[in-house]
């Protein structure tokens, strides 16, 4: 159970960062000229390497993501990835709030769940004392996926 749920947050950080990388490069290059084959491998390429960095042998990364994934086919579908990456950040940055606050937190929780849908994200988020502007919110959670990622390697 550890071992996939560690599995599926790093395809959502380590994974889909690429593939935002990758979007983000495309859709620059993409205003100046037409991209070739060739160079929609390349940027898949370098999008792995600086999202994997040494944790993926570089025989391993995959040039050719780009050619299955149909989201990047569909003008209104750009950056299709964001909401699950922020989701999971999200989520668990909340559950870091509630390391730091304790029971005390429940309660708002439950109104700020309560209230989505009533401004968007940061402006909800600060109602409650949280920052999701700033880095500490996100590294935060990341240090709570840092730690789970700890104890699996311990065992």
């Amino acid at each position: 159970m550890r071992e996939n749920s560690l599995i599926g947050e790093g395809q959502v950080i380590v994974d889909i960062y690429s593939r935002f990388l990758f979007e983000k490069e495309v859709m620059e290059r993409r205003e100046r000229a037409e991209l070739s084959a060739d160079e929609l491998c390349e940027i898949m390429d370098r999008a792995q390497e600086a999202a994997y960095g040494d944790g993926l042998d570089s025989r391993f990364r995959h040039k050719y993501m780009w050619t299955w994934k149909p989201h990047y086919y569909f003008a209104d579908l750009n950056f299709y990835n964001f909401p699950y990456a922020f989701g999971l950040l999200f989520g668990t940055g909340l559950y870091a709030v509630y390391k730091k606050r304790g029971r005390e937190f429940v309660s708002a929780y439950q109104e700020l769940l309560a209230s989505t849908g009533e401004a968007n994200a940061a402006d909800l988020a600060a109602r409650f004392g949280i920052d999701i502007r700033g880095r500490a919110f996100w590294d935060d959670s990341l240090e709570i996926i840092r730690g789970r990622i700890d104890r699996y390697c311990a065992l």
